[in-house]
């Protein structure tokens, strides 16, 4: 039997060049984020929120480097996924090259007789996970036998690279308190019965088991536009522990699995500084996107599949 497997994401901009382009196919998403406005007004705002984004973001994308490494991370999982299964591995984007509706041609040419779809979110939401799902569907041609893992954010190997990540981390701290930031959502979204809440709840709980006296707490970043996002913000929560005298913070990415703007940028640069105004020690946990244990965990998603 030909099998294959399909890693997808929503993406970023490689390059400054693609940071338009980006935002523009982003906003334009209307199961992403809805404005509140008639559907056929969706992408003409869309297209003037990334006009005007797109010069307060690019300082962000020069300072990391001139891009977002993201979609070269991703291409090493999808790498050593494929290593790992010895299964032929596509990787396709929703906004940003490779366009998951270009790498659907290459699968059909491939022609596999069954094929895995896995995201690179591992807490499951309508918003992310289930967009790539959608897009899947719109894009897969129907005689093709795929399969979805919804979600793996209780995979006991994904649990165990969080509190190893996490445990390099504190042998310099005193008294921290771990803060999971997680990627915000808006909140009609989760207002509406999304899963991801109780999803990102499930997986600090768990990786809290191997830190049963460290106090934690969850709070959510990149929030963009007017519209209500899920609370409280990571830059509240920091606020917060200033005036609860804490000294020391121990920062994780709870919904991402490598580095990229929101972690490089948005997490070591603008909390970084916040941080240090409030005078918390502070630090954050690196992602080491090739550890054997993340790796491990996708593939023990597909063998699950395969086993089906």
């Amino acid at each position: 039997m030909r099998e294959a497997i399909l890693l997808t994401y929503m993406g970023a901009p490689s390059t400054l060049d693609e940071i338009k382009p980006f935002l523009f196919r982003l906003f334009s998403d209307r199961d992403l984020i809805n404005f509140g406005v008639p559907a056929f007004l969706q992408k003409p705002l869309a297209y003037l929120i990334s006009t005007f984004r797109t010069p307060k973001v690019k300082p962000q994308y020069e300072a990391i480097g001139g891009g977002s490494p993201l979609v070269r991370y991703a291409l090493d999982q999808a790498n050593l996924l494929e290593k790992e299964t010895g299964i032929k591995t596509f990787l396709g984007m929703l906004y940003s090259k490779p366009l998951l509706k270009e790498v659907v041609k290459e699968i059909e040419r491939y022609s596999p007789d069954r094929l895995y779809v896995l995201t690179l979110y591992p807490q499951y939401s309508v918003a992310t996970a289930g967009a790539c799902f959608r897009d899947v569907k719109k894009f897969l041609s129907k005689k093709f036998n795929y399969t979805f893992i919804k979600s793996w954010c209780r995979n006991p190997y994904y649990i165990k690279w969080i509190q190893k990540s996490i445990e390099k981390e504190l042998k310099d701290l005193k008294e921290p308190l771990i803060l999971f930031s997680a990627h915000s959502l808006p909140k009609y979204i989760v207002e509406n019965g999304d899963i991801y809440v109780n999803e990102i709840e499930d997986t600090v709980k768990l990786v809290m088991e191997k830190f049963k006296e460290i106090p934690y707490k969850i709070s959510y970043q990149s929030k963009v536009g007017p519209i209500k996002w899920l609370e409280p913000s990571t830059e509240e929560v920091l606020k917060e522990l200033k005036e609860e005298k804490r000294k020391e913070v121990l920062v994780f990415p709870i919904s991402f699995v490598s580095e990229h703007i929101e972690t490089l940028y948005e997490l070591d640069v603008e909390y970084g500084e916040l941080a240090n105004e409030l005078g918390l020690n502070y630090k954050r946990v690196k992602l080491d996107h090739k550890n054997l244990l993340l790796i491990k965990a996708l593939s023990s998603e597909i063998d699950k599949l395969r086993k089906e």
